[in-house]
């Protein structure tokens, strides 16, 4: 089984960098160039829609691990399912803007059917003596989870390898807590696609994720612990938020920023912790370093917590202490470029 695993993420990885590279070559004829604009942290018109490529690098991986006779459970067809869907909106949005609305109304119904079949957590994802019993509300709990991470993924692409880094660190956690074959299964593919997939998006990117990227990861990620036995899943999806926070705190705390300064919420900005951080292309490859490796740290401290939940308290002190060493680096970042509370 490990040589079956280890043969799926090479296939992953290669056709994921192969199929991007395809992408960049004919994102002209495609109409995905990203042309850059004030909100922009990018100078020059760059290719998107990489993201197609680690979407079928999981494909290939997929398949090739039932072609070698590893199990698929009704869960994670039912994820990779939604995650399908979401991509697919995700590559129309990226030639065809659509509106907000449609986009929310689409993700909310997917979220819904697979929180509906998958099922979600019997109580409060929090360390023992917060995860308090909630019955019937695991669902509505598992639907805002699945779009809350798929949308502030979104907002967090918007730095050469950032996503796709955190996409490799947040796999590399749900492998250490490894709760269930399936879960495990869509983590290799997926965390070998985002690797092959930074070859040509690690700073300077030479093409973008784009939203059908940002937007299947960021479902496909929030989806495996829900694909934990149902005793397990408040913990493990404990431990994937942990792996998560910086892409859970930074559009949390910018969206309150941003409304306390009475800006509207829907605009486009570049309010984030991250993006004051890179404050120029320069910066940018310091900077998703950083945080890919504190995502990494955090992940796999997340994926600990499955096995030895006493590590549950500390690994939350962590990741709260590592948002404010970030928060406080981005105001002063902010002051010295005379930018405020934006």
């Amino acid at each position: 089984m490990i040589t079956a695993f280890a043969a799926a993420a090479v296939l992953a990885f290669v056709v994921a960098a192969g199929v991007a590279w395809l992408v960049a070559r004919n994102a002209a004829k495609l109409g995905l160039l990203d042309v850059p604009n004030e909100r922009s942290s990018h100078e020059t018109v760059t290719p998107r829609g990489g993201g197609i490529g680690i979407v079928a690098g999981v494909a290939v991986g997929i398949i090739f691990m039932s072609a070698a006779g590893i199990a698929q459970g009704r869960d994670l067809l039912v994820l990779l399912g939604g995650t399908a869907v979401l991509a697919a909106l995700g590559a129309f949005d990226d030639r065809r803007s659509i509106p907000a609305r449609y986009r929310l109304f689409i993700q909310l119904v997917v979220a819904l059917v697979v929180a509906i079949v998958i099922g979600g957590p019997d109580r409060l994802p929090l360390p023992p003596p917060l995860d308090l019993p909630i019955g019937w509300l695991g669902v509505p709990l598992a639907v805002a989870w699945l779009m809350t991470v798929t949308n502030f993924y979104n907002f967090m692409d918007g730095i050469d390898g950032l996503a796709s880094g955190q996409g490799f660190a947040s796999c590399a956690g749900v492998i250490i807590g490894i709760w269930s074959l399936g879960a495990v299964e869509l983590a290799v593919v997926l965390a070998a696609a985002c690797t092959g997939f930074l070859v040509l998006n690690s700073p300077p990117a030479r093409i973008f994720l784009g939203d059908v990227g940002s937007t299947s990861i960021g479902f496909a990620i929030a989806g495996l612990p829900l694909l934990a036995p149902p005793d397990g899943r408040p913990i493990a999806l404990f431990g994937v938020a942990i792996g998560l926070s910086l892409f859970l705190l930074d559009p949390l705390e910018t969206l309150v920023r941003l409304a306390r300064a009475g800006r509207r919420i829907g605009v486009a900005h570049r309010g984030h912790s991250y993006q004051a951080l890179a404050s120029s292309r320069e910066r940018q490859r310091a900077v998703t370093g950083g945080l890919v490796l504190a995502g990494l740290v955090l992940a796999i401290g997340g994926g600990l917590t499955y096995h030895l939940e006493w590590l549950a308290w500390p690994v939350l002190v962590l990741a709260l202490a590592t948002f404010a060493v970030e928060r406080f680096l981005a105001g002063r970042a902010r002051a010295a470029a005379g930018l405020g509370g934006q």
